[in-house]
């Protein structure tokens, strides 16, 4: 009798804390979200990018076409895509300072290989460039502190930051990168 008791007891306590947890998620808590969580950044990125004029200039195959030109100077394995929880925890940007982006990054161990390009919202350019520049310090000294990952700190430490007026450009060779990033880098800000 004591068993059958207990596990009445357990069944109820675990409906009881389904129920609970089930409730986490609805509509009251919603309203509570703060703007900083990756749900927030994204959707803010998403109507950033519908607002975006229709030239052809900033639309997402543009920035799609510049990491791909920019990944034949740069092939960078076992890619991942950057997210919008990327942007703004690992890149310390803020959601509404980029109207749209699109990169990718190793995600091999040891291998610091970056292609990321930006579009900034108006006026917000230089502030991404700072961003950036302190990621690039961040990731210099993470990789200091492994002596197997010379090459990649040495590749953070030349790493290509550039913007013009409606690009901002961010790319790390990857150890398997030979070429100087410069010229492809230009190519894509000139366009």
């Amino acid at each position: 009798m004591k068993i059958r008791s207990k596990l009445i007891l357990s069944a109820v306590a675990a409906t009881l804390g389904c129920a609970l947890l089930a409730g986490c998620g609805g509509a009251a808590s919603s309203s509570t979200a703060s703007s900083a969580s990756p749900a927030a950044s994204s959707v803010v990125l998403s109507q950033a990018e519908s607002a975006l004029p229709d030239d052809g200039t900033n639309s997402p195959d543009a920035l799609a076409d510049e990491v791909d030109a920019l990944l034949e100077a740069n092939p960078i394995s076992n890619q991942f895509e950057i997210a919008a929880m990327n942007i703004e925890y690992d890149f310390g940007l803020k959601a509404e300072d980029v109207a749209s982006y699109k990169g990718v990054k190793s995600n091999d161990n040891g291998d610091a290989g970056l292609v990321l390009v930006i579009e900034p919202a108006e006026g917000k350019a230089e502030e991404i460039v700072e961003a950036l520049k302190a990621y690039q310090q961040d990731q210099v000294t993470f990789y200091g502190n492994y002596a197997e990952f010379a090459a990649a700190q040495a590749n953070v430490e030349n790493a290509v930051i550039a913007n013009s007026a409606d690009r901002v450009v961010m790319v790390i060779a990857s150890n398997a990168c030979t070429e100087d990033l410069t010229d492809a880098v230009n190519d894509v800000l000139l366009k």
